[in-house]
């Protein structure tokens, strides 16, 4: 992981805005991060894991402490991280929660924590980002937006969690030693972090998983061939002694003796079965015999009764053999009668119609002979058809001819008063033309009055807008008068709040100079608390304390200090907040009286009273105008209507008087054509009827001689076709012939008795043929003998079918043992091999399983995910004694507890060597100067080996932040020395401390330093 530029706005004692270039700052491999102890470098290592994680670094910190006592309660504190992983180059901007003033009222209202994460195309695009202060920037794109989502992705691109983040990468204060003094479950889970290694938990689960599966098939399988023992021992229906044997094999898993026996149990019950069906196959032979005989002796029986059927049909067929020939007779008689009779009726008919049309022409031509004599004289004569289709057709034609006369005739009436009416109507436009005239030379003089009206109005109406400012004006000043009065009291109110707060600061203040003072009076004794025979006296040097100094009753701890600063930074930011409401309360107070100027409440009301009534003058000579203006306009299109009005109607008289014209010179033209056209008729209508009524009644003369005849002949067709019929029947007379038609049911019913006759007939002659019927002899003496016989052989075929159902059921009830035995041995051998297979594949997972989750005894009872882990921190041993070594003069040696083996949770444990006594230390047992470079010496061989190595986390950035104090000048050198020495393998370091000395051995240095007010300030030296 490496960091390429921080931001922070309104963060701890950073106030403002600083910024630090990360990326520059590591060139050299190392930086310096120094400042006066409170002054602000721990802050910044908070503000980075705060970007990315949402807390702080240090597990003893308030995550409170972020937000500055010195941000404007208005504004937001903003981190902004740019950073690099593997999985990419990303852009963090965090604002932790805070209360702001509500926008109305009084009170606070909380602002939400937020959080945006970018991701950044290029490293070419990181200038860009990093100038867009507000947002991603250009070829960024936003990947979360929300907390949880920001934490997930983030984590997922670092590869840690915060915890483990602050024990690897960024070392705050009091957290340095963790990972040095940490538990095995604390570093295991680290250690798989970093370096990757989850896989192999997920190995030792999946394998435990195998082996619990592995547990249950062989459960399962054991299971499963009892069931098939149990299955095959009661399909057998084996005794309770055999019974028991197969169960102490199959307990025993002796599979091969268990499949012997059972093989033999189910021979033993295979032959039981085979003789019983051997029995049940004789029985079933002997009943067949038995059923033959009887269906014989059955079938004689039933051959001499049906013989004897057959014999009474053929005396019943003889007697009635008479009727039937006479019913024969009749049936073929009615037969020739019945076509007939039907052409009789036929001419019958005909004659009657001919007879009907006779009568129907002559009473036709007696109707019309009155009206029409010469068309009813037209029957007269061979061509009487002829004349009078002639006649009807020249009558036709003449009405034709007269229609159009007729229509003009009649539209005549019409026509004239049409005309009379239109003449009316011109008269009456005339003199309408004539007013319109004498009214459109009258306007201007109107329009004028108008314009003047309107003119006067707009001029009183300009003084408008002027009134309506003035009355804004005094509107305003009367607001600001009556808000004057208001306000000042909120001023006063600030001023005393200001002022309490001031009075709380100032004695937190002096509450806290009095407690650094008392706590500097005894910090002797505090040094001396952790003195031992051996270390270093941080003030004179001495390595013996014959007198260390001790705690006076009322000595002040650092806790205290921290307690009473907090305090006094609360209140110091409680009067700040005081002291901008009160400011804002007077500005807002000079602003409201400027506003008023040096008017009272009184006479800003009187001031806009007056106002109102000057803009209520204007307001209605406005709305005077425009009532003029709108009927100047109306007037306006009114006399353009007019105008065009009288020319429409001056071209419509002209018009209507030479279409009036025309239209009489039409009408007497049409009177003369009528008047020819008439003739002597009263009218043209009454002329055209005539021709109408003769074409009328010579086509109905016409049609009533075709319909007569066409009936004369077709009666004489008719008569001619029944006396030949008559003839072919053989009847003499018509008489004869309906005396030779049965009545409908005699005719069904004769029908019905030849038909039955047949029937019987072919019954006889086909019971004849049937075989044995013919031979059969038919005495009763012979009947009975038969059924004897029938008796006899049924009885023996009963007894017979009883034994041969019971060797069956026998038979069917030892071959369904053998089956289902047969079936559940192959269930039985089934199941024993699945027994053998999968206790053979068990066995070798239980094994593997065992092996990896340290159960098993053949190896050393260690996990195999702590086995890797134990591998890759003897690994990071090994690097970190190279530096250890350097550090410590070749005295102390990290070993790894290879201790407590059969215990699978051990292994990652840490042990130091002191090479000065030859003795095994634990790290709780070190000096506060021994665990810092121990635990450095840790941290950068940790590093090496990630570094070194594919797949773990790539931390390319390093913070320390404690123990260079506890140093002595020597080894400080050689720890810094052995640190730029990093920068050759593209790491960096930056380390955080106070220490003078660290200023002369770092070039690229950021410098914190606090101000009398208690806010700091950065630069940068690189």
């Amino acid at each position: 992981m490496k960091l390429h530029h921080l931001r922070l706005t309104g963060i701890g004692p950073f106030a403002g805005t600083v910024q630090i270039d990360l990326a520059a700052l590591g060139a050299s491999g190392m930086f310096l991060l120094e400042g006066p102890t409170g002054s602000g470098k721990s802050t910044i290592l908070d503000a980075i894991v705060f970007a990315l994680y949402g807390q702080v670094a240090g597990s003893v910190s308030s995550g409170d402490r972020i937000r500055s006592q010195f941000a404007p309660p208005t504004e937001a504190s903003v981190v902004d991280l740019v950073f690099e992983t593997a999985s990419g180059i990303f852009r963090v901007r965090r604002q932790p929660e805070f209360h702001r003033p509500k926008l109305r009222g009084t009170g606070t209202t909380k602002e939400q924590a937020r959080a945006v994460l970018w991701r950044i195309g290029s490293p070419q695009l990181i200038e860009d980002v990093i100038a867009d202060t507000a947002g991603g920037g250009s070829g960024t794109e936003a990947i979360a937006s929300r907390l949880d989502e920001v934490g997930r992705e983030i984590q997922r691109a670092v590869g840690l969690t915060r915890e483990q983040f602050t024990q690897t990468v960024l070392l705050p204060q009091n957290e340095f030693a963790r990972f040095l003094r940490a538990g095995t479950g604390e570093r295991q889970a680290v250690l798989q972090r970093v370096f990757g290694t989850e896989t192999y938990a997920r190995v030792e689960k999946q394998l435990e998983e195998m082996r619990k599966q592995a547990k249950r098939e062989v459960d399962a399988a054991q299971q499963t061939l009892g069931t098939a023992l149990a299955r095959f021992t009661e399909a057998a229906a084996l005794q309770e002694e055999p019974v028991g044997v197969l169960e102490e094999h199959a307990a025993a898993l002796r599979l091969e003796p268990l499949a012997a026996l059972a093989a033999e149990h189910l021979a033993a019950v295979t032959a039981r079965a085979d003789e019983a069906r051997d029995a049940a196959e004789q029985a079933g032979t002997a009943e067949q015999a038995a059923r033959t005989a009887a269906e014989t002796a059955t079938t004689a029986r039933k051959r001499i009764d049906r013989r004897r059927e057959l014999d009474a049909l053929a005396h019943r067929l003889s007697t009635e053999k008479p009727a039937l020939e006479t019913a024969r007779t009749a049936l073929q008689r009615d037969e020739s009668a019945r076509p007939v009779l039907e052409v009789l009726r036929r001419r019958d008919a005909a004659s009657a119609q001919a007879a009907s049309a006779v009568e129907a022409l002559a009473q036709l031509a007696s109707g019309t002979r009155p009206q029409q004599s010469a068309v009813v004289d037209l029957l007269d004569g061979e061509d009487a058809a002829a004349r009078l289709v002639a006649a009807a057709e020249d009558a036709t034609a003449a009405a034709g001819a007269l229609q159009d006369f007729v229509d003009l005739e009649a539209a005549l009436p019409a026509r004239e008063q049409k005309l009379a009416e239109r003449r009316e109507q011109l008269t009456a436009a005339t003199t309408a033309l004539a007013a319109l005239t004498e009214q459109l030379e009258a306007r201007p003089a109107r329009r004028t009055t108008q314009v003047t009206a309107r003119d006067a109005a707009r001029k009183d109406a300009a003084a408008l807008a002027d009134a309506r400012l003035a009355l804004h004006t005094a509107e305003e000043r009367h607001q600001a008068t009556t808000a004057a009065a208001a306000q000042q009291q909120q001023v006063e109110t600030a001023r005393k709040e200001a002022a309490a707060t001031l009075r709380t600061a100032q004695e937190r203040a002096t509450t806290e100079n009095e407690l650094r003072r008392r706590r500097f009076a005894g910090i002797a004794a505090e040094l001396a608390v952790d003195l031992e025979v051996g270390d270093a006296c941080p003030v004179c040097g001495a390595l013996e304390h014959p007198h260390p100094a001790g705690a006076a009753e009322d000595a002040v701890g650092p806790e205290q200090v921290e307690a009473a600063e907090e305090q006094r930074r609360a209140a110091e930011a409680a009067h700040s907040r005081a002291e901008q409401k009160r400011a804002l309360a007077g500005q807002e107070l000079a602003r409201l009286r400027t506003a008023a100027g040096d008017l009272t409440p009184e006479t800003a009301t009187t001031a806009v009273q007056a106002a109102k009534a000057e803009v209520q003058t204007a307001r209605a000579a406005e709305q005077k105008a425009a009532e003029l203006e709108r009927a100047l306009t109306a007037f306006d299109e009114e006399t353009e209507r007019l105008t065009r009005g009288k020319e429409t109607d001056a071209l419509g008289v002209e018009r209507e008087r030479t279409e009036i014209a025309a239209a009489s010179d039409a009408l007497q033209a049409d009177r003369s054509k009528v008047a020819e056209a008439r003739g002597e008729d009263d009218s043209i209508a009454a002329r055209r009827r005539g021709h109408l009524d003769r074409a009328r009644a010579a086509t109905a003369l016409r049609e009533a001689l075709r319909a007569r005849v066409e009936a004369e002949q077709r009666a004489a067709e008719l008569a001619e076709e029944a006396e030949t019929s008559r003839a072919a029947s053989g009847l003499a007379t018509a008489e004869a012939v309906h005396a030779a038609v049965l009545a409908v049911e005699e005719r069904q019913r004769l029908q019905k008795l030849v038909q039955a006759r047949a029937v019987d007939e072919s019954r006889l002659s086909d019971g004849l043929a049937e075989e044995g019927i013919a031979e059969a002899e038919a005495s009763e003496e012979a009947r009975e003998q038969a059924q004897a016989l029938v008796v006899a052989t049924g009885e023996k075929l009963t007894a017979a079918h009883a034994a041969s159902q019971e060797a069956a059921g026998i038979a069917a009830r030892l071959r369904g043992i053998a089956e289902r035995a047969a079936a559940a041995r192959t269930a039985l051998g089934t199941a024993s091999d699945q027994v053998r297979t999968v206790s053979e594949d068990a066995g070798i997972t239980v094994r593997v399983a065992d092996l990896a989750t340290g159960r098993s005894s053949d190896g050393e009872r260690v996990q195999l995910s702590t086995y890797v882990l134990m591998w890759r921190l003897d690994a990071v041993i090994e690097a970190a004694n190279v530096r250890l070594a350097l550090f410590s003069g070749s005295d102390l040696e990290l070993l790894r507890d290879t201790g407590a083996r059969g215990a699978r949770k051990t292994g990652l444990d840490l042990l130091v060597l002191d090479r000065r006594t030859d003795q095994v230390r634990v790290p709780e047992t070190l000096s506060g100067g021994e665990t810092f470079f121990v635990s450095l010496a840790l941290a950068l061989g940790l590093a090496d080996i990630v570094m070194g190595e594919a797949g773990g986390v790539q931390m390319e950035t390093l913070f320390i932040d404690e123990g260079f104090g506890s140093l002595d000048p020597e080894t400080l050198e050689t720890v810094v020395r052995e640190i730029g020495r990093l920068a050759e393998s593209g790491r960096v370091i930056g380390i955080v401390s106070h220490v003078g000395d660290m200023k002369a051995q770092i070039a690229e240095q950021i410098h914190v330093r606090r101000g009398a007010d208690a806010r700091s300030t950065l630069t940068v030296t690189a």
